[in-house]
């Protein structure tokens, strides 16, 4: 298929996934359509082709990046537990005030876990690059 296809439905699942938040609220189907909408922009920009690195980490490394991806998401139910906790019970917000400050929460509380996963995972990658040189 054209990568150009591939970029296209991954906006598509994007723009359909944020209409259904709008509308209908938090659904488990964003747990299927977040990952679906990530493949579509690797295919799309050719970055999937660096999966094949996956088979040259030792199991220490994947140990790694698994443990780096659950402190990440702990990190981020953290924030978004305590900026819920900061939104509605100390500062009392209501109506497109409250959507508009959760909505600002959690895209802020998704910063640490990109420097955090991502960083691990650059330096593991990083250090792949270095062994087959």
């Amino acid at each position: 298929m054209n990568k150009k296809v591939f970029n296209i439905i991954g906006w598509i699942l994007l723009i359909g996934m944020a209409i259904n938040w709008l509308v209908f609220h938090y659904s488990s189907w964003y747990l299927l359509s977040i990952p679906l909408a990530s493949i579509c922009f690797s295919i799309s920009d050719g970055s999937i082709k660096k999966i094949k690195r996956i088979r040259k980490m030792s199991v220490s490394q994947v140990v790694l990046i698994l443990l780096s991806f659950v402190v990440s998401i702990a990190i981020v139910v953290g924030l978004i537990q305590l900026a819920s906790y900061v939104i509605t019970d100390r500062l009392h917000l209501t109506g497109w005030i409250l959507t508009f400050s959760q909505f600002i929460a959690v895209i802020l509380s998704l910063y640490p876990v990109k420097l955090t996963f991502g960083t691990v995972v650059y330096k593991v990658t990083h250090d792949l690059d270095a062994k087959t040189l």
